[in-house]
């Protein structure tokens, strides 16, 4: 019976012993006193020990150069003793010899004898300092980030502000000079219709320019008050009938048009979603700009719309002047037109398009534009 038992523990050290020297776990044990009792190669070498047997009877005030680490070490080692609970995966930071200072993640736990009594700890840990460093480097960035979005909110919301701020001003300042405007017309008016019999021909032509020049500074403030608006998300998407908005942007360009020979829409008949006043800026813009730059006997605007799977596609189509070349790659931008430069407005219309698109996440190009045809084409996300 005895031969079998000694012949089973003999076992079980010759397992133990080939058993940690082939983990890579750095693995050692100590008794009650921290004395160290042995140790794999691993930790040998850690230690900068010739092999494993050098590390017996030594502590850790023998191995750690930096007396504040072998303190440190020691006081849980004793923790755990005093209270026989292990101490699983802990960080430390220790400085090994040769190597510097370096990250560990360590366990540790009671030792016991037969009795289950405390005779000392064993312990393991793993070498972390590379992913402790990427993780302490990855934190840095990450608070740098934190940061630098935080700093990117307050800027967008300062931009926010700003924009909110200056849409108020231009609606207050396009009623402002809607004023004077409508008094300098209205006046004009009655001094033509009151005055007429007295008036030279000399003053009537010039009342008759400043009739004119009104009308074209109230297309110029309606251009501006809508470029401002146009970049603004202060609305929400709706669900709307485009055939519907279209009929009445007709209706605002000029009530009298025929629709049946001058203008051919094909649009979704289901509702789609968009913001409404916005999208309506779009159509009559283009719409407008299809008739008023056009020579033809019969001016025509047409158009037409494809679903897609993330994207409606609408094509509008005039017979007009069409976009002299030099000036297509611009013409999206404010303050640009496409030909006549003594033409009302102040080229703001295609500019109000693009920045209305943008909002819905889509694009807006010129497809195709000679004399006597241009194409736009723009994209609306489902979403």
């Amino acid at each position: 019976m005895s031969k079998k038992t000694n012949t089973h523990k003999d076992i079980e050290k010759l397992v133990f012993s080939q058993f940690i020297e082939q983990i890579p776990q750095f693995v050692w044990w100590k008794d009650v006193n921290s004395v160290f009792w042995g140790c794999n190669e691993n930790v040998a070498r850690y230690a900068g020990l010739k092999n494993a047997k050098e590390i017996v009877g030594l502590t850790d005030f023998d191995i750690y150069e930096n007396k504040s680490d072998a303190e440190s070490v020691r006081k849980v080692d004793q923790e755990i003793i005093a209270s026989g609970k292990p101490q699983l995966n802990f960080e430390e930071q220790l400085t090994v010899p040769k190597m510097g200072k370096r990250w560990l993640s360590t366990s540790k736990s009671p030792l016991y004898d037969e009795n289950k009594n405390i005779i000392g700890t064993i312990g393991w840990f793993n070498d972390i300092t590379e992913l402790k460093e990427l993780k302490i480097e990855l934190d840095e960035k990450n608070k740098i980030l934190f940061n630098y979005n935080l700093e990117l909110n307050n800027t967008l919301k300062s931009i926010e502000l700003l924009n909110i701020d200056l849409e108020r001003f231009t609606y207050a300042a396009s009623h402002d000079l809607k004023g004077p405007l409508r008094f300098i017309k209205r006046y004009t008016q009655l001094l033509l219709e009151e005055e007429n019999d007295t008036l030279s021909t000399k003053s009537t032509k010039y009342i008759t320019s400043i009739h004119e020049a009104v009308d074209r500074m109230d297309t110029i403030v309606k251009d501006i008050l809508d470029y401002a608006i146009s970049g603004s998300k202060n609305q929400v998407r709706e669900l709307v009938n485009l055939n519907e908005l279209v009929a009445l942007k007709i209706l605002d360009i000029n009530p009298t048009l025929n629709t049946e020979k001058t203008i051919k829409f094909d649009l979704p008949q289901k509702e789609i979603k968009v913001y409404k006043k916005l999208i309506g800026l779009v159509f009559y813009n283009l719409i407008t700009n299809g008739l008023k730059f056009n020579n033809s006997l019969n001016p025509r605007v047409e158009i037409a719309y494809k679903e897609k799977e993330r994207f409606y596609y609408f094509t509008v189509t005039d017979n007009g002047i069409g976009i002299s070349p030099e000036y297509i790659k611009d013409i999206f931008k404010p303050f640009q037109k496409g030909t006549d430069k003594n033409s009302a407005g102040v080229g703001l219309g295609l500019s109000i398009c693009q920045r209305v698109i943008a909002l819905h996440c889509g694009d807006i190009w010129i497809a195709h534009s000679i004399k006597g045809k241009t194409v736009i084409k723009f994209s609306i996300s489902k979403v």
